[in-house]
């Protein structure tokens, strides 16, 4: 809807005090600019301000301008942090979209500029500023418009980035919309003063872009002059691509050498000689504030190379190209691309160097639980798809040390698919105490990469192994660097080659096979999978007795058959992963990708043999097992399923992931005490992991046991605050009788994924069984039936034929409160109809049809509910059921679910 005022309903004009915008009162204006304006008003429902930012898209392309503010809108909403303006809300109206953001009240970087900022004012800020990019870039946001504008400070001194409405992932500038009102030039994202110089000439931008760009705040920071100003756009742009600015300590000689040389870094023209991430960024500063000295400027650079490790060679930068170097002719592509198919080891002098951090191996703690995150690389290109198929190798080598006492290695799959980038966000994802960050690099003469081993809690750097190999040299390159990952995390190399581990032996066929698996992991669409699809096929063609290459092959083509739904497909990869048996029934990965054919054709039980195969011959392979076990399930064999998990618990008792599976299949069937034990064996094995305090939390609310629960979702929040655990606290507190904690968990929870309408129900729950809060419950129910209703109905309309039965199930419950009985009972008509086994299905017509005045029937309901597995604690305590206590039939069916002595 568009704004509304006292006097004209015009969507787009500018509102005057008390104007509403749905549940947000209109208090005034706080700017305005091209694409629209930023208004100050106050959330009736929550009690809270809130900033909305009205975004009008011009010119032609309005649909997809639209489409690129939601999706970038929607990416920031996740960042969590105390220095990132929070998204709360995205609404769309006729013509325009509104974000609704945390109101800031402060003053922008800029104002505060207007006095001067003293050295340890400076460091203060510049600390908050580098973590609340640290944090974006976590998230794969790039903020891409980062300037003093952009920067608030509170009243408490706190940083807070604002903006995030141009965001977008690491890539090619695309689809470029201009929300700021400095901008010179309309078709550039951003403003030009503090863009790099990679922006302006459309490169790809990634945390170097963003770093520049703040280089450039705490160049103006500490001088108060812009390092690249001028009149015009192109006066600018001149400044940026081809001047360097007067070094900090020229213009202002308190601020010290060293400082003066980490600005310079972040303000390198090339990208590969710029920073290369917050977390280096932050280092380099901590460093230099603690009395450290940071790099001296090096001319080839256009700025500052980053500091040499210790032990790496002098001039060079540890996993970049060192300045100097003999660059690749345009056009030519580096040696590893077009390397014969030599077998590894034949008889080429092989140029190897290993930089160490470290004589000695880092101390370690006793349990060891580490994550592999997906490579850093520069540049674009084959390279990138090949560094990610190499470290995917390098995790499943790794794999096999899982067998060592107090060693464990989290999915690398889970990492890649989550976009974990950094160390903080591995412990907040995954529950690690350590992670490995690989940095993979090549020119025409050398592959590089270098290993950086970090305490996850702190942050702090343990070890760093570099390598350096000849580029005609594949599988050297990947031996040294597993050898380099296994000396880091304190195991013993084993024995056999890349050539073996990988089964391919022609580096030519290496290429082509390490491309395909980084693009398939890196695949978002059908095209991408053609690409992979392609490299595979090369592969099998440059070595037709590669049987994994074929496996390579045959899962390319499963992933078109589930995104075209091609039958073609389905058959092509059937016939090719009985291929890759047939050459070789000796290694897993046939066998895994004949098996997820049979399951895409429905033939589960010769999957399961496939399955099972593959386990024998790889017994490291976690998803593997958990994919027998899940076959069994399909199968309707829960307790086959059980032994399964049992069994990779047996064959693996440092694993916590077997412990989770056994929990959920403990908690499907109704075992609550025994899903609880086994959600404490899982922490146990792996206590940084915010899941397995969530788990233990959620099954505690069912037991009934509160204040356990209380404590143990609070760890997990603390760890990682997600909505599951936010809403069972809700729970927990509001079976507890504590209705305003419960509020306020309700509220919070919107902070984190999407504000579905399970959220507004949840929140109208809680508003309305506090007394005197009737009204602010039937606007939280309105909002929960807007958004069922929208849910509804965009799964008809992208063809999904399978309703999700508790939508209108939970709608049901909604309706009577609203005064609208008829859709009550055809909600719930609808519900019981579809899926009337299903306990929660069961409960929510039990609760309909209790507020429709028919309490037999809802007694019925609720027996079958409980019956079926809904927990009996919470009838007892939950407000809810206060009116039902004084039946009879129910104080007997809670009497009869008691536990007996």
């Amino acid at each position: 809807m568009p704004l509304q005022s006292d006097g004209d309903a015009g969507g787009s004009a500018t509102p005057q005090g008390g104007a509403a915008l749905g549940r947000y009162t209109i208090e005034r204006t706080l700017g305005q600019g091209a694409m629209g304006e930023v208004l100050l008003a106050r959330d009736t429902l929550l009690h809270r301000r809130v900033a909305l930012k009205r975004l009008l898209p011009t010119g032609e392309d309005r649909a997809q301008q639209r489409a690129a503010i939601l999706k970038e809108a929607r990416r920031a909403s996740q960042i969590n942090d105390r220095h990132v303006a929070a998204i709360h809300d995205v609404l769309e109206l006729d013509d325009q979209i509104v974000l609704v953001m945390e109101y800031v009240d402060g003053v922008t970087l800029r104002q505060r500029m207007a006095e001067p900022v003293s050295l340890d004012a400076f460091w203060d800020l510049a600390t908050q500023c580098v973590e609340g990019m640290a944090a974006a870039h976590a998230h794969g946001v790039i903020h891409r418009d980062i300037k003093p504008e952009n920067l608030m400070l509170t009243r408490d001194g706190q940083v807070k980035f604002l903006d995030f409405g141009i965001a977008r992932r690491s890539g090619t500038l695309e689809g470029r919309i201009t929300t700021t009102t400095e901008s010179l030039a309309s078709d550039i994202a951003g403003t030009p003063q503090y863009m790099a110089p990679e922006a302006h000439l459309g490169g790809t931008v990634d945390q170097r872009t963003d770093i520049f760009a703040l280089g450039a705040v705490f160049y103006e920071l500490l001088t108060t002059k812009r390092p690249f100003d001028g009149t015009t756009y192109a006066a600018v742009v001149d400044r940026v691509l081809n001047v360097d600015p007067p070094p900090v300590s020229d213009l202002i000689p308190a601020a010290g050498l060293e400082l003066s040389n980490v600005v310079a870094s972040m303000l390198a023209k090339n990208p590969a000689q710029r920073l290369a991430s917050s977390r280096d960024l932050m280092e380099r500063l901590e460093r230099v504030r603690r009395g450290g000295v940071a790099a001296a400027p090096s001319p080839a650079a256009g700025g500052l190379a980053p500091p040499v490790a210790p032990g790496a060679s002098a001039g060079t930068i540890p996993g970049r190209v060192a300045a100097g170097r003999r660059s690749r002719l345009p056009g030519t592509r580096p040696a590893w691309m077009i390397a014969t198919l030599s077998v590894a080891g034949a008889l080429v002098a092989v140029t190897i160097a290993i930089g160490w951090s470290r004589l000695r191996a880092p101390a370690l703690p006793r349990a060891r639980n580490v994550a592999l995150l997906a490579p850093v690389t520069s540049g674009g290109g084959d390279f990138a798809p090949f560094a990610l198929g190499a470290v995917t190798l390098l995790a499943r080598r790794l794999r096999q040390h899982t067998d060592t006492r107090g060693f464990q290695l989290a999915s690398f799959s889970t990492g890649v698919e989550e976009g974990v980038s950094s160390a903080a966000e591995a412990r907040k994802v995954m529950g690690v105490n350590l992670a490995i960050i690989p940095t993979l690099e090549q020119d025409a003469d050398l592959l590089r990469a270098r290993l950086d081993l970090i305490d996850a809690a702190s942050g702090r750097r343990l070890a760093t192994r570099t390598v350096r190999v000849a580029a005609t040299q594949p599988f050297e390159f990947l031996d040294q660097t597993y050898r380099a990952a296994a000396w880091l995390l304190g195991v013993d190399a084993r024995g056999g080659d890349a050539a073996s581990a990988c089964g391919v032996h022609g580096a030519g066929t290496l290429r082509f096979y390490l491309q395909g698996i980084g693009r398939m992991r890196a695949a978002r669409d059908s095209g991408a999978v053609k690409q992979a699809s392609s490299d595979f096929e090369t592969a099998c063609g440059t070595e037709p007795g590669s049987a994994v290459t074929r496996a390579g092959l045959a899962s390319a083509q499963l992933r078109l058959f589930v995104l075209t739904k091609d039958p073609a497909m389905l058959a092509s990869s059937e016939v090719t992963a009985r291929e890759a048996v047939g050459i070789d029934s000796g290694r897993a990965e046939p066998h895994v990708a004949l098996a997820s054919v049979l399951v895409a054709r429905g033939n589960l039980p010769e999957a399961l043999v496939e399955y099972t195969r593959a386990s024998r011959l790889d017994p490291s392979d976690d998803e593997v097992a958990f994919r027998i076990a899940r076959t069994y399930a399909h199968l309707g064999q829960p307790a086959k399923e059980k032994e399964a998990y049992l069994a990779a618990i047996a064959g693996h008792p440092y694993w916590w992931q077997p412990y989770w599976w056994l929990a959920t299949w403990h908690a499907r069937e109704g075992n609550v005490e025994e899903s609880i034990r086994a959600d404490e064996q899982m922490i146990l094995r792996s206590p940084d992991f915010y899941q397995g305090y969530a788990n233990l939390g959620g099954m505690l609310v069912q037991r009934g046991s509160y204040a356990p629960a209380i404590d143990a979702l609070k760890r997990s929040l603390a760890l990682r605050p997600t909505k599951e655990a936010f809403n069972n606290l809700a729970t927990a507190y509001f079976n507890s009788g504590r209705l305003e904690e419960a509020i306020d968990a309700y509220n919070q929870s919107f902070q984190f994924g999407t504000a579905g309408y399970e959220s507004w129900l949840n929140l109208g729950d809680a508003y309305f069984w506090l007394r005197n809060r009737k009204d602010e419950a039937a606007q939280a129910y309105a909002q929960a039936v807007r958004l069922g209703r929208e849910r509804i109905f965009d799964r008809r309309r992208f063809g999904q034929t399978v309703e999700d039965v508790m939508i209108s199930a939970n709608l049901a419950t909604v309706f009577p409160k609203l005064g609208q009985r008829d859709s009550a009972s055809l909600y719930i008509a609808r519900a019981v109809s579809a899926d009337s086994a299903n306990p929660m299905v069961d409960y929510c017509a039990a609760l309909t049809y209790w507020q429709l005045d028919r309490k037999d029937v809802a007694m019925t309901w609720l027996e079958k509910s409980v019956h079926g597995g809904y927990p009996v604690t919470w009838l007892r305590d939950s407000p809810i059921f206060r009116e039902w206590r004084t039946v009879p039939a129910f104080a007997a069916l809670v009497d009869e679910a008691k536990p007996k002595p």
